[in-house]
């Protein structure tokens, strides 16, 4: 999605689940508008999905993550129109009331990882959740999995999970670990998914129908409850939360 310099004019700033019906709504317009979606996927992109699962349900070991991890709010376009955006989050913990912590996950290359590859997400998130006023203090966590630490933007401090206090650092994410939380999850990784080659070549979409039916939004509607909220059994929430697994 398109963002801009600043956040100033932002409103309603909030987090939301996977299953909020306006995200839901805008990911069906996602759909409607890319009919390609559902074909070949590049490996990278499908193990990433993968680790960024195993990871988060690693830290979720030290810290209480949020279901609301779908950053939404209001934004004047340069139509002059105001429309809602959504962004989605690897990682948020509420440390108290007014202060939040963000991760953000890559399982990537050593010289990307020296530049400090996701701090730009993590700041356009931080300055979008800040445009809120409700929080204080925004923590911001590079989250990375690797057998060696490198030297992270020179300085960058390592880090705990539960770290309530540093700024800015990084996590690092032992690939043990990660095969013993996709044990756990029962979530089977490619043998040589530490090496680079896992990242090459592409995956036939397994949730290609599920897709389909996702964006097939003249044939479905979603069920609602009495009080607007969408059912937790609808097919369309069900098939995000694939989707979202899977990618």
């Amino acid at each position: 999605m398109a963002l801009y310099n600043t956040t100033e004019g932002y409103r309603e700033v909030q987090l939301v689940t996977i299953d909020d019906p306006e995200y839901i709504a805008f990911m069906r317009r996602m759909a409607d508008s890319r009919p390609g979606r559902g074909g070949p996927r590049q490996a990278g992109e499908v193990l990433g999905g993968l680790i960024e699962r195993c990871v988060r349900h690693w830290l979720s070991s030290y810290v209480p993550l949020m279901e609301e991890r779908i950053l939404t709010w209001e934004q004047r376009m340069r139509n002059g129109r105001t429309g809602r955006m959504f962004r989605e989050l690897d990682g948020v913990w509420a440390i108290d009331d007014v202060s939040l912590c963000l991760f953000e996950m890559k399982m990537t290359f050593p010289e990307n990882m020296e530049r400090g590859v996701g701090l730009k997400q993590l700041n356009v998130a931080a300055e979008t959740l800040f445009a809120s006023r409700r929080y204080e203090y925004i923590l911001k966590r590079l989250v990375y999995v690797a057998t060696e630490q490198v030297a992270v933007l020179e300085d960058l401090p390592v880090l705990e999970p539960n770290d309530e206090n540093a700024e800015l650092g990084v996590v690092w994410v032992p690939p043990d670990s990660v095969e013993a939380a996709a044990k756990e999850l029962e979530i089977e990784l490619p043998e040589n998914w530490r090496e680079p080659e896992s990242r090459e070549g592409h995956f036939e979409d397994p949730e290609r129908e599920a897709w389909r039916e996702f964006a097939d939004t003249e044939a479905r509607d979603a069920p609602v409850a009495a009080d607007g909220e969408i059912l937790a059994d609808n097919p369309l929430a069900a098939a995000l939360r694939r989707l979202q697994q899977n990618e």
